[in-house]
């Protein structure tokens, strides 16, 4: 009669132990998302209320450089895989954008 019972008390205990190791993690995302098609459309000339309009107010803000906006998106997709980090620097002058960097080609970027 006991012996009924023993197989599914271990069973159970053992399918505990094995899941108390399976822990979930949630996907991280931070920053500015950095869109491909986004990055694209972004062009020497444009003003800085075009730029805040494609991509939102920069995630890097310095009151001692107002002519530079950084832009950073970083995403973890689980335990096991890898980070990706992109970064976007904007450079202004008189209110208009004169140069930019990535610090990825734009074609690597998210789409």
């Amino acid at each position: 009669m006991r012996l009924r019972f023993l197989f599914p008390a271990t069973a159970l205990a053992g399918a505990l132990v094995l899941a108390a190791g399976c822990v979930y993690v949630p996907p991280v995302t931070q920053g500015n998302y950095l869109k491909q098609s986004d990055l694209k459309q972004l062009k020497v000339g444009m003003t800085t209320k075009q730029v805040r309009y494609l991509f939102g107010k920069p995630t890097l803000p310095n009151p001692f450089e107002t002519g530079i906006w950084r832009y950073v998106y970083y995403y973890k997709p689980g335990a096991r895989s890898p980070a990706h980090l992109y970064r976007l620097t904007v450079f202004f002058d008189n209110g208009k954008v004169t140069r930019f960097t990535t610090s990825q080609p734009i074609d690597k970027a998210p789409s």
